[in-house]
């Protein structure tokens, strides 16, 4: 299957899909470091940059969309904007993204505050775009030592 990454970071989603025989074929992200270890990473993806800046009718319709919007405005340990801030407000460019690919399945990662400070919109943007959700909540011991291994 083909992966198209959001808030694509150092590619942990892409990774993983990788090792399962997936391909990415293309990773949003704006840190310059990023940028550079996602094309060491995945050479033969192509790098879209700003979410907010691209026009997806060029863009490759992959088979899984992934990202983990940013959580700075739903943390607990932020002012507590939630998806009205303008960091985690760009959860709505990714719903932006996945109205216009139309992947057959999305992944959302986010902090656990957001069953507060927006999970109720996530999931109706969602219903609105004609997908059904599912959800797990998984915190950093679950992962264990496989986590680190690959890292």
């Amino acid at each position: 299957m083909k992966i198209g990454s959001l808030f694509a970071g150092i590619g942990g989603f892409d990774l993983a899909g990788e090792w399962c025989g997936h391909r990415t074929i293309w990773t949003s992200e704006i840190d310059p470091y990023c940028v550079a270890l996602l094309a060491e990473r995945f050479p033969d993806a192509k790098q879209l940059g700003d979410i907010s800046a691209i026009d997806w009718a060029g863009v490759e319709r992959p088979d899984i969309l992934t990202g983990g919007f940013p959580c700075q405005d739903i943390s607990y340990a932020g002012k507590g904007a939630g998806l009205a801030g303008k960091r985690s407000g760009l959860w709505y460019e990714y719903a932006r993204a996945i109205r216009e690919v139309g992947p057959r399945y999305v992944v959302v990662e986010n902090v656990r505050a957001l069953f507060t400070r927006g999970f109720d919109a996530v999931l109706g943007t969602l219903a609105d775009l004609g997908y059904d959700a599912e959800w797990s909540m998984y915190g950093a011991a679950d992962v264990g030592e496989i986590g680190r291994a690959h890292v």
